[in-house]
């Protein structure tokens, strides 16, 4: 199954998944965090997660995987968090400053098929950039773009999908059951 969880920055995206994944069957679960502590409020932010994790009912296998997702393997008994698709998304412009756009899509939309592909239960978590007023900076409009673009397609490929507004799970593909 494969669950796809938007919102606002801060909207509880990290929170509501990890509360769902503590509800699934599947025997480990694991985190793929894609944040880089590179200042104090990433530090702070990889920080409180770390300290949620920790004392969390069940335990967690962390990996810690800025721009490589694909280089994981899962089974069955594994529920599985991305999150999230934004910083990885700043992360892979980081790295491939120089590539097309569309080609830096090509590139996630690869490494993401690869991790949904997986067996087992996979929850990817995204930031929503499509309200977001234009920018004079054409490095912004390029990262909106395809973020957009990547939430479009875990959208469309989700079992379910699910808006955080306000702390609050909204449901725009629900599973049934």
């Amino acid at each position: 199954m494969i669950t796809f969880i938007c919102g606002g920055v801060r909207s509880g995206k990290t929170g509501f998944t990890e509360m769902q994944m503590l509800k699934s069957k599947c025997e480990n679960l694991h985190y793929i965090a894609t944040g880089v502590a590179t200042d104090e409020e990433m530090i702070e932010r990889v920080s409180h997660h770390q300290e949620d994790r920790r004392k969390s009912e069940r335990a967690w296998l962390t990996w810690e995987q800025p721009t490589k997702i694909n280089e994981l393997t899962f089974s069955w008994e594994d529920a599985v968090l991305l999150d999230c698709i934004t910083t990885w998304v700043t992360n892979k412009m980081i790295q491939h400053e120089d590539l097309d756009p569309d080609q830096l899509i090509d590139g996630l939309l690869n490494q993401v098929e690869a991790l949904i592909a997986q067996p087992g239960e996979v929850y990817i978590i995204s930031n929503e950039v499509s309200r977001e007023l234009p920018s004079p900076f054409s490095m912004v409009e390029t990262y909106k773009y395809i973020v957009g673009t990547m939430n479009q397609h875990l959208a469309a490929r989700s079992d379910q999908a699910v808006e955080m507004v306000f702390g609050e799970p909204v449901f725009h593909k629900e599973v049934d059951g």
